[in-house]
């Protein structure tokens, strides 16, 4: 496999001066993540339709030059299945691709699988079988291996031919403004882009809590999340959620009850025990005013007769459309939809015409 290895600074100038002319770039990256808050990216792979540039980020001064490349509204940058990939760049480079084609979400809204792998995409699109074993590979070791090196340019460049195959498909059908608008949102799940005020309304069984129980929660969850962003540590290495609900709802007071009720280990005591007790403290002397209300969600009882109606309106319609009916409409949506009496978010753009409003009509019916 023919491509360039860049790790001169004017080798990525130019390489980005050449990718700045094409209309989509097929874009991955290899990377791990070995007990770490942040991917550690070992390689990055650009291909134009034409020329595939390997850019190796551990000898590269910088990735500056890329900037514009990646943040360019005038080029689409086409990944396969890229929430990982955001991550990368987002913390790498300090942005989020855009716009973005995603050939998974593509493959799903053209009813070729729902969540397919990179694998079975490329076999069903260009009858090829890939191989896994550079998947797990040591991206970060140097130098790479000649399987490694074919492995991630041939990733890119099948990749192009998949996303030039869907481009047609969707223009056939008039749908590519449906991908566009389902990868627009793709940026908004990155967990680094989360405010750590905002972490605790991802924590699951808060429901139950008073406010200051609720607040504990919140000021520890900002607190592990400060730390595991400054220490580049995984969340659940500093203290994990199971002891956060225990510290908030046991009401623990000490040290030792943070690991003997509330199932932290001894060494997240040893290194952490001190400041998550004064921090618990704190948020629980603070006036019940100053605490987060708790958000509850309606999970209301529906009418199960009109929920089971409108599923199956909602699965006819899909397998009408030759989409995956787990994209077009979600449970939870639909659940929503009959508690609202009209369109919830979630089934609103493209998916009010392709769904909402039959959906809308069979209800009226009721």
């Amino acid at each position: 496999m023919m491509f360039e290895y860049v790790d001169q600074p004017g080798q990525l100038r130019d390489a980005v001066a050449r990718c700045m002319t094409a209309p989509a770039i097929a874009i991955d990256t290899e990377f791990a993540r070995f007990n770490t808050y942040y991917p550690m990216v070992g390689l990055i792979q650009l291909y134009d339709g034409e020329k595939c540039f390997l850019i190796d980020p551990l000898e590269l001064p910088d990735l500056e030059p890329l900037k514009a490349l990646i943040s360019s509204p005038d080029i689409l940058k086409v990944f396969h299945s890229c929430s990982e990939d955001l991550e990368v760049f987002q913390h790498s480079m300090g942005l989020i691709p855009s716009p973005i084609f995603d050939t998974q979400i593509s493959a799903a809204l053209m009813g070729v699988g729902f969540s397919m792998s990179y694998q079975r995409l490329v076999e069903h699109y260009l009858n090829i079988i890939l191989s896994k074993e550079e998947t797990r590979s040591d991206w970060l070791q140097r130098p790479l291996t000649a399987k490694q090196l074919d492995y991630a340019a041939l990733d890119v460049v099948h990749l192009y031919e998949v996303y030039q195959m869907q481009a047609e498909e969707l223009a056939s059908a008039d749908r590519l403004h449906w991908v566009m608008e389902e990868c627009a949102r793709l940026g908004l799940d990155i967990p680094t882009m989360v405010g750590p005020d905002e972490w605790y309304k991802k924590i699951k069984g808060t429901a139950r809590l008073s406010r200051q129980q609720l607040n504990v929660v919140k000021v520890l969850c900002a607190w592990r999340e400060i730390t595991a962003r400054e220490e580049n540590t995984p969340r659940n290495r500093i203290v994990d959620q199971k002891s956060l609900l225990s510290i908030a709802k046991l009401e623990l007071s000490s040290k030792k009850d943070f690991q003997t009720k509330g199932s932290m280990t001894p060494r997240g005591v040893r290194k952490y025990g001190d400041i998550i007790l004064s921090l618990t403290l704190a948020a629980r002397n603070q006036s019940e005013d100053e605490c987060p209300i708790q958000i509850l969600k309606d999970n209301s009882p529906v009418n199960s007769q009109q929920l089971k109606r409108l599923r199956q309106v909602a699965d006819e319609q899909a397998a009408l459309l030759g989409v995956s009916p787990e994209l077009l409409a979600k449970r939870r949506d639909i659940e929503e939809m009959i508690r609202l009496d009209g369109l919830p978010e979630g089934l609103l753009g493209w998916r009010e015409e392709a769904i909402g409003k039959l959906l809308l009509r069979e209800m009226d019916s009721f």
